[in-house]
């Protein structure tokens, strides 16, 4: 199981860009000058994307699954008959969510000698919707040669059901993201049929089902699907901690330093108060600038009066304030995804060099000699000086404006909430429109970011994705679990 598990993972993460390539990778986005990746050298920024790709899913989403799939595959092996024989993995729609199981069941080798993995290996969805169900039959045991097209569908599950009986022991049947099995369209749900149907009478497989929360509830009220699977686990949200933990490797390995924003501090240098970047030709983006940073600057002033009356002994075995500030505004602004979380902590990121980082070592060692003056017997600590001329400073994260979306635009966006990416053709068809007008439409949302597009796939924009859930949510589309 580990051995195919691990082909796979290395062939998805070949094919399907996952993190932060798309700062990169989509020539009609121009990105802002000031963004991280943009205003690194060359070599700084591959590296920083290399390793950022490199990173293993966080734990505690991989410990969600494999806690709830110990408890479910024990249950189903000691009564086979009568306990469910399968587990949905919920996400949101810009996780990964194929990718959240490879790498679980890949680091697992529990199950390898008592259940054989049977996995759907795909990447994407077939370029035909028609013919999902056949790939699905072909690739998960049936084929044209043991099944006819006059068979009935519960015929079919009943061959199929009897072969793997013949096999010595039981299957592990994996479907890594359900959003590739089907296409809203007229012939796009046959595919989620034949799995509605092999789930009801194959017995033989325990089945783990990747899929979007938004792709769910469609077929849970589509298709009743939800009534023929078992429990479903919702991906936990990442606290600030977890998130800190998680990236730590990225902040060891390029020293990255966090800034403060303390509201107390900034008015000891008003100056700094000039550095929101606001324009009085963008009067949403402004606004959503300062509100962001009011928002950060009274966090850490609040963090600071906590401090104040904090026991020294408490002081020493907690984290770098500031930095502890970053990550816990990360979890808050980006709903604890951590795809979400990843791409705001790139944007974060600034590269400073020369006298620029000469002036902020300085002003960081007056402002911690102020701090340490009220400290008696204590003596002023020197602060360590930047080494070399350039310096990796995270400062605000701060989630990018959403731009104005009209009805058809919000519909377009729905779509891809609900399969989690699409072709222009595939699209078309699912919202019975000109493959052309479609893609116009694609184009448009493309250079304003909230959409990207590798090769012939498109997807939402996971740094929009707070501000988009919320805003379709807002118009009666159904987005959120209830």
């Amino acid at each position: 199981m580990a051995n195919r598990i691990t082909k796979f993972k290395d062939w998805l993460l070949e094919r399907r860009a996952f993190r932060v390539k798309r700062f990169a990778k989509d020539p009609q986005y121009k990105p802002q000058p000031e963004e991280a990746l943009s205003q690194m050298p060359d070599e700084l920024a591959e590296a920083l994307t290399a390793a950022v790709e490199a990173l293993p899913t966080p734990p505690r989403e991989q410990a969600a699954v494999l806690d709830a799939l110990d408890e479910a595959i024990s249950q189903w092996q000691d009564r086979p008959r009568t306990s469910a024989n399968s587990m949905v993995i919920l996400s949101t729609s810009v996780t990964s969510v194929s990718r959240i199981l490879v790498d679980t069941l890949g680091n697992r080798d529990v199950h390898d000698e008592l259940l054989p993995v049977n996995l759907l290996g795909w990447v994407e969805r077939p370029p035909e919707a028609k013919s999902i169900e056949q790939q699905l039959r072909e690739e998960l045991g049936w084929s044209d040669a043991e099944a006819s097209e006059s068979d009935s569908a519960s015929d079919r599950v009943s061959q199929t059901s009897d072969r793997l009986e013949q096999r010595d022991g039981k299957n592990l049947a994996v479907i890594p993201n359900l959003g590739w099995c089907f296409l809203r369209s007229a012939e796009g749900l046959n595919g989620v049929d034949y799995l509605r149907d092999t789930l009801l009478e194959d017995r033989s497989q325990f089945w783990v089902i990747g899929s979007g929360m938004v792709s769910w509830e469609y077929l849970k009220s589509t298709l009743k699907f939800h009534a023929y699977c078992g429990e479903t686990v919702i991906l936990p949200k990442l606290t600030g901690q977890e998130l800190q933990n998680w990236l730590r490797p990225i902040v060891d390995q390029f020293d990255i330093h966090f800034s403060d924003a303390a509201l107390h501090k900034r008015l000891k240098h008003p100056d700094s108060l000039l550095e929101i970047d606001v324009s009085a030709d963008k009067p949403i983006e402004a606004i959503s600038e300062i509100s962001q940073e009011v928002s950060a600057t009274l966090q850490s002033s609040v963090r600071a009066i906590k401090d104040e009356f904090t026991p020294e002994d408490v002081h020493e075995e907690a984290d770098e304030s500031p930095e502890r500030d970053y990550f816990e505004r990360l979890a808050d602004i980006s709903d604890g995804v951590s795809v979400v979380a990843v791409q705001l902590f790139i944007k974060s990121l600034r590269c400073k060099e020369g006298a620029e980082l000469e002036q902020q070592a300085d002003e960081s060692v007056e402002a911690e000699a102020i701090e340490t003056e009220k400290q008696a017997g204590k003596e002023t600590p020197e602060k360590d000086k930047p080494q070399g001329d350039r310096q990796m400073v995270a400062g605000i994260p701060k989630l990018p404006p959403l731009p104005e979306l009209d009805q058809s635009d919000m519909y377009l966006l729905y779509s891809l909430m609900l399969h989690g990416d699409l072709t222009i053709r595939a699209m078309a068809e699912s919202l019975g429109d000109a493959p052309q007008i479609v893609n116009n439409q694609v184009q448009v949302l493309r250079k304003t970011g909230v959409i990207e597009q590798k090769g012939k796939v498109i997807k939402a924009n996971p740094v929009h994705y707070p501000k988009l859930r919320r805003e379709l949510a807002k118009n009666n589309f159904i987005i959120e679990m209830p």
